[in-house]
């Protein structure tokens, strides 16, 4: 036994490494004075401290190696740097006039924007509060080169330069989603109020995310732990007059030297909408219920983490037979709607092996899904859908930072069922389904020098699928048994010189149909679809070029694109009739596509209270053996003048924003489209920062159509029962932060 001990103990040795202290201070570049509350956060360490009012930090780390850190502050840019334990660092940090975020996270590690080969774009959580949008998608929308399709306010799924669906991948904190992809009834689930920012990543990253990401990328990246020995609370509430919408977020996270965990709560209330006539559209009320949790451990092997997320939304279908049964305005849901309940619990860890980090993930998600037409009818026809999908994902890669070079190598994969319950007598749209991902993938990232940075890599996926039907009220569902592979690459290139930043990016991707594109056959979506079992993997190649020119004040970005697809999947309508209620049947059919266009922006801030900015979005969508294709948005012109103050009497940070968007006539026209004209919308923002004590908050109003206009957006689907967008909608919105200094425990 003491044996045992003495060679146990010789071996924790390796692990038990005493604590060593990086030190520093941050101060002003101009001023050279220090700054206070300046957050340095290891990312390896998943671990942060903030600066006293001295501008000093101490972060303990139980590695006597070099550790990358990233340095934000409010009005300042941010830097990702290396901190040694054997010197005490004086950093300098820049004033930054404009509103762009220099750092962001990329395949799960950050980096600065200047090494990113492809275009991204970025949310931060205080944006989605404060610009008063009632769904993540529409605050996504404002984006350049990204729109909205809705189906009312509440559903609502991010459309990428034309693409979405299938055709993009959504992250849910690093895991990818597979709740979404089957229809616009099929939203992206996810608390966006629990997220530290969002990020969108445009044009194929398949490498590391996996088949799908044709389009781009959708990242719902949580927050952050809290500051070591810190207890952190907010609260935040919004009151929507449009829809008499109530929302609700809580959020409380602590930390100690080891241990750290958090929750979030958000509930949303919505009844119908009006829209700029002030009429009701009908059933557009929704309710969403949204819990998040998360605990974890750091020590001289890694970190540890394990998330938990349960979202139960339920949504109102708008649709000729709801616009006749519902009569009132209330919260109620008795016609109509989509109950569901999403639950994903994930294990992430990073584990220090040698000079490299290896991070092992493994998540289970289960999506229960039910179309419901009528709660007070007894009979069992009231659940017109039932569904229940189980995905339970795995990912390994190791990182190596090796003198100028940084090589990542790893596989994902996931086991995906979809239990398609007939107990009900129901027509489900699709079939019971299992499959089978997995890919591996090497990247490989060179500094060449301080200004050019080489980026490659290549993929490789494996899919099956294999359906069970079963028999149905309606038609017999198809079986399949696809096997689906290819390979995917990507080369890009960044290279700054002074101001200039130039990239360049040439992809190839893949995605196979899913299971509504193969199998179905029945009633969906209040029409009758029909799939096809020999359709082939769609094959995109795309190039992505970018000039980005930065200085104190301006920044001037322009982003072109060009994207073949081949073999791209859609849904055309037949001149057969439909076999099942009234119509034609909608085919799901594939031709050569090409989508094109590009995004400019340009930001000016003449002095430090205020901010011009503008950008324009251009995209088309084509057959190349001609004709136009279906849900391309409608090109769009953005201003925006924003005015801010350190302070003005009470009020610290008062700001006010003036919003202008123009859309563009839609007239390149897919089948079954109607021309969509032009149209303009007003929106303001104001608000400020309140200290009362030792206590702050923040109060903020948004107005979105200003001027209650009445108009249809192409992406609309509710454009087929001839019913406007929501009009005017006046958000009032208060934050109230805590935190609270813990005394050390670990």
């Amino acid at each position: 036994m003491k044996s045992f001990i003495i060679i146990l103990s010789l071996c924790l040795s390796h692990i038990m490494v005493a604590q060593t202290e990086i030190k520093g201070t941050i101060i002003d570049a101009e001023s050279e004075t220090p700054i206070r509350e300046v957050l340095i956060y290891a990312y390896e360490l998943n671990k942060s401290v903030v600066t006293d009012n001295n501008g000093s930090f101490n972060l303990s780390t139980n590695d006597k190696s070099e550790i990358r850190v990233e340095i934000s502050a409010d009005g300042y840019k941010t830097q990702i740097i290396t901190l040694s334990p054997s010197s005490t660092d004086t950093i300098k940090l820049v004033k930054n006039f404009i509103e762009l975020q220099e750092v962001i996270i990329t395949g799960d590690s950050n980096k600065s924007r200047e090494k990113v080969s492809v275009a991204i774009e970025t949310v931060k959580k205080n944006d989605l509060f404060q610009s008063g949008k009632i769904s993540l998608a529409d605050n996504l929308s404002k984006l350049p080169g990204l729109s909205n399709a809705s189906n009312g306010v509440g559903i609502t799924k991010p459309v990428i330069r034309g693409l979405s669906n299938t055709n993009i991948v959504f992250l849910n904190n690093g895991i990818k989603s597979e709740n979404f992809q089957f229809s616009s009834n099929h939203p992206f689930i996810s608390d966006e109020f629990s997220a530290k920012k969002i990020e969108v990543i445009k044009g194929p990253v398949s490498l590391t995310y996996g088949s799908d990401a044709v389009g781009g990328v959708i990242n719902v990246i949580k927050e952050n732990p809290a500051s070591t020995n810190t207890l952190e609370a907010k609260v935040n509430t919004q009151y929507h007059s449009n829809t008499e919408g109530l929302v609700t977020n809580f959020d409380i996270k602590a930390s100690g030297e080891k241990w750290f965990g958090g929750a979030s709560f958000t509930n949303k209330n919505h009844k119908d909408y009006e829209d700029g006539n002030g009429d009701q559209v009908i059933n557009t009320r929704f309710k969403d219920l949204n819990l998040s949790s998360n605990i974890g451990y750091r020590s001289a092997l890694g970190n540890f983490a394990i998330y938990f997320d349960y979202n139960a939304p339920t949504y109102g279908l708008t649709n000729q037979k709801s616009t006749t049964l519902i009569t009132n305005n209330d919260r109620s849901m008795d016609f109509w709607y989509v109950d569901l309940d999403n639950k994903l619990l994930a294990s992430k860890n990073k584990l220090f092996l040698g000079e490299g980090i290896l991070d092992l993930n493994m998540s289970y998600q289960q999506n229960i899904r039910k179309g419901i037409s009528d709660t007070s009818s007894a009979y069992s026809d009231m659940v017109f859908a039932s569904m229940d999908l189980s995905t339970i994902s795995y990912s390994s890669k190791y990182s190596l930072r090796k003198d100028t070079s940084k090589y990542t190598f790893g596989f994902n994969g996931a086991y995906i069922e979809n239990d398609a319950d007939d107990y009900y007598g129901n027509n489900n749209p699709m079939p019971n389904t299992k499959i089978n991902d997995l890919g591996f993938f090497v990247v490989d990232e060179i500094d060449l020098s301080d200004a050019l940075t080489l980026n490659a890599g290549l993929r490789y996926d494996i899919r099956t699928m294999k359906s069970y039907p079963f028999e149905s009220a309606g038609l017999d569902k198809y079986e399949i048994d696809n096997d689906y592979s290819s390979l995917s690459g990507s080369v890009g290139s960044t290279y700054k010189i002074n101001n200039h930043l130039f990239k360049l990016n040439i992809a190839s991707g893949f995605r196979s149909p899913n299971i509504s594109e193969l199998t179905q056959n029945g009633i969906h979506q209040a029409r009758f679809e029909r799939g096809d079992i020999d359709l082939k993997a769609q094959r995109n190649y795309q190039l992505d070029l970018n000039y980005h020119y930065h200085i104190d004040k301006l920044v001037f970005d322009i982003s072109p694109f060009y994207n073949s697809v081949n073999d791209f999947i859609y849904i055309v309508q037949t001149d057969g009739d439909a076999p099942l209620g009234d119509g034609k049947i909608w085919q799901y059919v594939q031709n050569d596509a090409l989508l094109y266009g590009g995004e400019i922006a340009l930001d000016y801030h003449p002095n430090n209270w205020l901010g011009l900015h503008s950008n324009y979005t251009y995209t088309r969508g084509e057959l190349k053996d001609g004709g136009n294709l279906t849900q391309i948005p409608q090109n769009r012109y953005v201003a925006e003048v924003k005015l801010q103050q350190n302070k003005i009497g009470v009020l610290e940070e008062p700001y006010f924003v003036l919003n202008f968007s123009s859309f563009q006539s839609q007239k390149n026209l897919g089948q079954s489209e109607t021309y969509s004209p032009s149209y303009e919308l007003f929106n303001i923002n104001f608000g400020s920062e309140i200290n009362m004590g030792k206590q702050s908050f923040d109060w903020y109003v948004s107005v979105n159509n200003l001027f209650d206009k009445v108009y249809i957006d192409h992406l609309s689907s509710l454009k087929q029962l001839d019913l406007n967008n929501i009009g005017r909608n006046i958000v009032f919105g208060l934050h109230i932060p805590i935190k609270v200094n813990l005394k050390p425990v670990d």
